[in-house]
């Protein structure tokens, strides 16, 4: 996990052999290190800003210059805005995340589009992110290397009181080169979609849409675009039974153009549905009729390529750190079973994520892992797989991981990991959204051995939504809960 919001749990072993057990006695240690939110310039495309920024607070006027201004990553991106105060003793921190590429429209800190921050060195002033309520920035402007905006909504104060952030405003100039794939830097494209407000007509769909299948390349909806003004583009829409379509690039002259959107996704059901598609402020509808087939199976710990799930700390001492996990394309092999890695990072991304490994058969889901990275004390890597969730049995299951030695300070042990279904098929709330089918488990790492009633030396709560992955996850490696916050899932 990430070392600024990592602790181990330190255990001293001493041998008792009564009934062959091995006792242990332990105590919890905390890292104490600073978690203050980091943003990285490192491989950011950044150029001499040149901007300003302000708002208010119960009729206080705030306000200063912009320091730096970029945009990072690739697949899901961060645009980063920082400034300082009038006085200098100030600082901003804004933040938006992205799914290939920015545009002109609303970020929201309810689903972890946005976070903003009003800090100095010593404490934070204002803070506003999924956990603190609604907070929106809109972006009314995204050309010619230029950005302006305007922000409002709720914030905690350093007392942990909610506060109204109203009259916000920022402009800066801002490299748009990494905004988009082809990486022209040009300005953002205007125009409007289909040859009449709010219908996408003419339209083409491509292919055959069945339930169950997965779309590939022949999936494709090609619209038609009346383009005012040149420039990049992106022209993609909703989700909508578990399909989406999108394109971007960079169109080159006006007129009345067609593109074609590229499908993805599994179709979940079979039937007419209806789809949003969204080119700038334009929008219309088009729908698809979907052909019976077999519905897709639909997991509890999805590792499809590229699906991201954000996540946030709630609670001392670490409230303000969030971080990403995103599922690779990478397969690792260890003892002869491929296992899909996760990276996670923080938000924004340090440069330096971690990795871990899952694989799923049948019903089981399984976590390669290295027990070291969970105690302190132990010698050496002590690496093996356990099923962390099933979800072909009822409530109340318990089993057994295997069981996992090695050296703690020179002493031999041994322990194994307890997993139990505590709830199944429950809903469940995290955050601002509820989830309608949860597998809530508990974790017990217990001595080999051990009796009824021996006290755990470490426990942790997971929740895993259908369709979604985990959601919530408690546990004493970590200083605080952390939940849900946006997530994509392909």
């Amino acid at each position: 996990m990430m070392k600024c919001r990592y602790r181990k749990i330190l255990f001293k072993i001493s041998q008792m052999k009564i009934l062959k057990i091995v006792f242990f006695t332990f105590s919890i240690i905390a890292f104490s290190s600073s978690c203050k939110k980091e943003f990285s310039l490192e491989n950011a495309n950044i150029i001499v800003p040149g901007g300003t920024w302000e708002f208010q607070e119960s009729g206080t006027q705030y306000s200063g210059n912009v320091d730096s201004s970029f945009i990072q990553g690739t697949g899901t991106k961060s645009l980063t805005i920082t400034g300082k105060s009038s006085g200098g003793g100030e600082e901003l921190l804004i933040t938006l995340f992205a799914t290939d590429s920015f545009k002109v429209g609303s970020y929201k800190a309810s689903v972890s589009e946005a976070e903003f921050e009003y800090f100095t060195s010593a404490k934070t002033i204002f803070e506003g992110d999924f956990l603190t309520g609604e907070f929106t920035i809109d972006i009314t402007s995204l050309s010619n290397n230029t950005i302006t905006g305007t922000f409002s909504g709720d914030v905690e104060d350093s007392t942990g009181t909610i506060k109204q952030i109203t009259i916000g405003k920022f402009t800066s100039t801002i490299d748009l080169s990494k905004n988009v794939s082809d990486g022209t830097g040009a300005g953002t494209a205007q125009g409007t979609l289909g040859v009449s407000a709010g219908a996408c007509t003419p339209v083409t769909l491509a292919g055959t849409f069945t339930q169950g299948i997965a779309l590939s390349a022949s999936n494709t909806v090609q619209v038609q675009v009346n383009v005012t003004t040149p420039g990049t583009y992106i022209v993609a829409t909703n989700t909508v039974n578990g399909v989406s379509f999108s394109k971007s690039g960079t169109f080159t002259s006006t007129g009345v153009q067609s593109i074609t959107l590229d499908g993805s996704g599994t179709a979940v059901s079979a039937g007419a549905q209806n789809f949003t598609v969204t080119f700038g402020s334009s929008n219309c509808t088009f729908s698809i009729t979907f052909l019976p087939g077999v519905p897709p199976v639909v997991d509890y710990f999805p590792m499809t390529t590229n699906s991201n799930w954000a996540y946030g700390y709630q609670g001392d001492p670490l409230p303000e750190d969030s971080f990403l996990t995103t599922a690779l394309p990478n397969m690792y092999s260890f003892g002869g079973k491929n296992y899909t890695a996760f990276a996670e990072d923080d938000i924004p991304p340090s440069g330096f994520p971690d990795t871990f490994y899952y694989r799923k058969s049948g019903g089981d889901y399984f976590e390669y892992f290295d027990l070291s990275n969970y105690f302190s004390d132990v010698d050496n890597p002590v690496v093996g797989e356990y099923i962390f969730l099933k979800d072909n049995v009822p409530a109340g299951t318990t089993f057994n991981s295997p069981d996992f030695a090695g050296t703690a300070s020179g002493v031999a042990f041994s322990i194994y990991i307890q997993v139990t279904i505590t709830a199944k098929a429950v809903a469940a709330t995290v955050g601002s959204q509820t989830f309608p089918d949860v597998i809530k488990v508990t974790y017990k790492y217990l001595p080999t051995g051990s009796p009824p009633g021996t006290t755990p030396l470490l426990t942790e709560e997971k929740w895993f939504a259908k369709g979604v992955g985990l959601i919530y996850y408690d546990s004493e490696v970590f200083a605080a809960i952390s939940e849900i916050g946006r997530y994509t899932v392909y």
